[in-house]
């Protein structure tokens, strides 16, 4: 059983001092017992409004017939009630081609959990050709995604989106792709920060990707001081087996991990591994598991994490204990290790500030970042089995993405775009063509052709999303190349027309390695 909201007990240390602060219990991790759930209350272009919609039923844009070695089309199925949950689903093929669903729950009406909707409630994947079907843990926290903020102080301890309604749409599903949008005014110290979440859904591509965008641009800076901590959530990824949990671990600058099982606040640990891609982790043994997040930028690129256990970089105790549990550079299941060795929560993190001041100190204290107007990120939600290793197989992936170039002889690579979902202004890519909103690879089309030369060296780029811009035509290209041979639809790549947006979404299911040649016609 955790701490009550608002009972004080949290140390806190500013730059290496220790300081006791009574405060930090209200704003950090410790946080997350709130009050019993019972006292709170596709075409291609497709964009369905979520208030209050209540056509059922399943787009499945030009989906003709699966023949052996096709991934079979992308699925919307609309209105699908998950124990009682009103959800859309959507149904993908994964890197293998093998099946997988995410049913996201609308977040325009109560819910049975006492939640209002707003994040993933079942997710199913393939596990030795049977179905894995993957629920959230419990009705405190009955799922996946969910947005949460802890405010440093305030009138509350802050504020997570199960009281608070929104809209959501379907901005685009077409054969192999498909984007989801969240919206909601979310409530924190008196100010609305307005929050974006996109999910993106790719035939080829195993994981969902997560993106979010909180909007304090309607208030002035450093008037809040909060943290970001989604996606938040307790998903029996073990396929509701609730096993305990074997080990768990995460990335900033090294990566932190585990050595014994199951995971206690008593475990032996090692941080000494350098690492790039910030990532969190968790799995359990028996059966064999695994759930994480991955971000789509490096640790350079966009710092994350939080709190003051970064001195203990480099380091390794094999005997443990582990750090004090509001001291973890990322929260996952240590507010529950007390009393269970069975919790499945997982979420991201920051330092505080990171939405609302103008400049807070980013993990390690040796920089700061701007928390205003905005706060945006993008991860992939990953699962799959722990010896398959999927979340270290995706921060290398996205790791090898940073030292591809990209060019063209047709088309133009794009160098800019959005900084977030449900943003307007534009930033400029750390790696040119390459969009950390979507994780895509990015182009503006010439008379609806491109031609796109990656240059990878030594590294491989695994499944590539292209998408062109400008791309006009009502249907997919008619020929693609790869170094000129060409590619067979729903084999070698998946295409998905947005024809309201002049958009070609196209991945390519092969791995790129050395230098190759994308043609688009």
């Amino acid at each position: 059983m955790m701490p009550d909201l608002n009972s004080p007990a949290f140390l806190l240390r500013a730059r290496g001092v220790a300081v006791l602060l009574s405060l930090l219990l209200t704003a950090c991790g410790g946080k997350d017992v709130k009050p019993d759930p019972d006292d709170e209350l596709p075409d291609a272009g497709t964009t369905d409004a979520g208030s209050g919609d209540t056509d059922a039923g399943t787009d499945d844009p030009d989906a003709g017939t699966v023949v052996p070695g096709e991934c079979a089309p992308l699925r919307l199925e609309r209105d699908v009630q998950v124990d009682g949950f009103r959800t859309d689903r959507y149904a993908w093929s994964d890197s293998a081609c093998h099946p997988r669903s995410a049913a996201l729950v609308r977040n325009d009406a109560a819910d049975p959990a006492g939640w209002n909707g707003g994040y993933l409630r079942r997710y199913t994947y393939e596990v030795g050709g049977a179905e894995r079907v993957c629920d959230g843990a419990h009705s405190q926290v009955p799922g996946w995604g969910m947005v949460v903020c802890h405010l440093h102080e305030g009138a509350s301890w802050g504020n997570w989106t199960q009281g608070v309604r929104g809209t959501w749409r379907t901005v685009f599903a077409g054969r192999h792709h498909a984007l989801h949008e969240y919206r909601w005014p979310l409530p924190l110290d008196g100010r609305v920060v307005n929050v974006t979440v996109h999910y993106l859904f790719a035939t080829g591509r195993s994981h969902p990707l997560y993106a979010i965008t909180h909007d304090a641009s309607g208030f002035p800076a450093n008037v809040i001081q909060a943290d970001v901590r989604s996606p938040y959530g307790d998903l029996l990824f073990d396929g509701n087996a609730n096993a305990e949990i074997a080990g768990l671990g995460w990335g900033d600058r090294n990566r932190f991990v585990t050595l014994s099982s199951p995971v206690t606040m008593n475990s032996g640990w090692d941080y000494s591994a350098p690492n790039v891609v910030p990532y969190i982790r968790m799995w359990t043994a028996a059966p064999n598991a695994e759930m994480g997040v991955v971000q789509t930028q490096t640790w350079e690129q966009k710092p994350a994490g939080g709190y003051w256990f970064y001195p203990s970089r480099g380091a390794r105790d094999a005997d443990g204990p582990m750090p004090q549990d509001w001291n973890w550079t990322y929260q996952l299941n240590q507010y529950e290790l007390p009393t269970t060795t069975r919790s499945h929560r997982l979420a991201w993190g920051s330092n505080f500030g990171a939405l609302g001041l103008q400049q807070y100190p980013r993990y390690g204290d040796d920089g700061n970042l701007s928390g205003h107007p905005y706060q945006s990120y993008s991860v992939f939600m990953v699962l799959g089995t722990h010896a398959e290793d999927p979340v270290l197989k995706v921060t290398s992936e996205v790791e090898a993405a940073q030292g591809v170039r990209l060019s063209a002889t047709e088309g133009t690579v794009l160098t800019r775009g959005p900084g977030g979902v449900g943003r307007a202004d534009a930033v400029t890519y750390d790696v040119p063509g390459y969009n950390p909103v979507y994780s895509t690879w990015e182009a503006q089309a010439a008379a609806n052709r491109a031609t796109l030369r990656f240059e990878a060296g030594a590294r491989t780029v695994t499944h590539p999303v292209v998408v062109l811009r400008g791309y006009t035509a009502s249907t997919p290209p008619a020929r693609v190349t790869l170094d000129g041979q060409p590619l067979t639809a729903d084999v070698d790549y998946f295409a998905s027309v947005d024809a309201a947006g002049d958009v070609l979404w196209l991945t390519v299911h092969r791995a790129l390695t050395g230098t190759v040649t994308l043609h688009v016609e």
